[in-house]
């Protein structure tokens, strides 16, 4: 393979690193003469280390007037040499581009001064029209790279062959030259690279989410002041910079563990704290026979917001209730339509709710006749509890004559599959596909999505 052959390949990739080279505006017209970043400023964020580092660079279109002269390159070639070189070669001038190349290794190579990444469709996409890409990761974190929705591994790869940096070099049509009579370059090799950074897209390692905002859960203004309730809170800026997802992976995750924005600070209820909150809710319908009509959104609000935080009210609800909205309600006096918003509660998420509550205070197993018992008495009336609301959640042994049920939730799980497998078979030796089913389905959902995105680009 030639060496411009070499070097189109490496105007594929795109480098990233915390040292730019001072010239390399230079090395970036090489980049741009192929296309893959023309006049686009990309921000970089090198995560917390020991504070936020940003980069900001733009790389014009245009080339710099840093051309080499011969005077700063002893001994260089002239064309005379060159064609003298052509006649033993036996070349005629009308076979060779107008535009030579004279290339030398520089005296002041500096192979670390950045690095190679190579990118996939979607990245080049993200790189051209400007937005953002980020690198994320703590001290002790694999570092990885988001886009807006997406995350990759970043992956060190070695390679056998050398690529050669060399700034304004000319392929292609460029060789044609503006003028009618040959044309030398002196052109100079600044680095030589032998490996790169290739990216895996992978699923946001968001386990660390849970971690953080159970620091100083919510339960309530009262208790803010408590020793209990000094811990750090976070906004989504913070969380960003510690949570290795991109920003629609982490928007997905901040809903799934039910965390609540207050005051600027995302957190998690305390689930005593959210029991309360939830019994008040389920008693207001019981009062007003909302369980099956429904409850006004805003009625319940200006009831129940002396007792607690409107948002926190309202999470309670876009968590626990279907939202729904009458097309035909009408007033009796008036006979005019009104728009009003209503919430069903959500059986399966109340009943889900409510058996949680009974698991966690119970210690090891618990007898399943004596807990399916508790449980059905303990849902709103008219609500019916069944097994499959449990999925996720608990285990049910039925193997001895006695059957008894454990808590088990899926949240406490590992996040990569091999260890996810492990624990779980260490746990329990046999388990059936139903059983198995609700333990494994999310990773395998990412892994399928994954494999999906691989296969698109």
């Amino acid at each position: 393979m030639s060496v411009c052959d070499r070097l189109y390949i490496l105007t594929q990739c795109s480098w990233r690193g915390n040292k730019f080279p001072e010239n390399f505006s230079d090395v970036g017209s090489l980049i741009c003469k192929f296309g893959a970043i023309c006049e686009k400023t990309i921000k970089i964020d090198f995560g917390q280390q020991e504070k936020t580092k940003e980069t900001t660079c733009k790389m014009s279109e245009q080339e710099p007037d840093s051309s080499y002269t011969r005077n700063e390159i002893p001994d260089t070639r002239t064309l005379q040499d060159i064609n003298l070189v052509m006649e033993y070669a036996k070349l005629d001038k009308s076979e060779v581009k107008p535009s030579i190349q004279s290339i030398y290794f520089s005296s002041q190579m500096d192979n670390d001064a950045f690095k190679l990444m190579e990118v996939d469709s979607c990245i080049l996409n993200t790189i051209k029209v400007g937005d953002e890409l980020v690198i994320r990761g703590d001290k002790d974190d694999m570092a990885v790279l988001c886009t807006k929705d997406k995350t990759y591994d970043i992956k060190e790869a070695e390679i056998s062959n050398s690529m050669l940096i060399i700034p304004q070099l000319k392929t292609g049509q460029d060789l044609d030259g503006d003028s009618l009579g040959q044309e030398l370059n002196i052109r100079q090799v600044t680095s030589t690279k032998y490996n790169y950074y290739e990216l895996r897209h992978c699923k946001p390692k968001v386990k660390k989410l849970r971690l953080l905002l159970e620091e100083n859960m919510y339960s309530g203004k009262e208790c803010e002041e408590d020793e209990e309730h000094q811990g750090k809170k976070y906004t989504y800026d913070d969380l960003l910079n510690l949570v290795q997802a991109s920003r629609i992976e982490l928007q997905t995750a901040l809903k799934k563990v039910q965390a609540c924005k207050l005051e600027g600070y995302w957190r998690i209820l305390d689930f005593q704290f959210l029991s309360l909150v939830l019994s008040h809710v389920i008693q207001l319908c019981d009062e007003n026979d909302w369980i099956k009509s429904g409850m006004p959104y805003e009625e319940c609000m200006k009831t129940l917001e002396d007792l607690f935080p409107r948002e926190v009210l309202d999470h309670v609800l876009q968590s626990y209730a279907d939202k729904a909205k009458p097309s035909n309600i009408e007033d009796d006096e008036d006979q005019m339509e009104i728009d009003v918003d209503f919430y069903y509660l959500n059986e399966d998420k109340v009943c889900r709710f409510f058996a949680e509550q009974i698991l966690k205070h119970s210690k090891g197993k618990f007898n399943y006749e004596d807990f399916s018992n508790t449980w059905q008495q303990t849902v709103p009336s008219g609500m019916q509890t069944m097994d499959q609301q449990l999925q996720g959640m608990a285990l049910i042994d039925r193997s001895s004559q006695l059957e008894t049920i454990t808590y088990y939730s899926v949240d406490d799980l590992p996040e990569d599959v091999a260890e996810r497998f492990d624990e779980l078979f260490r746990t329990k030796e046999k388990w059936s596909l139903e059983e198995i089913s609700p333990y494994i389905r999310s990773v395998f959902m990412k892994e399928r999505r994954k494999y999906k995105s691989e296969l698109s680009t």
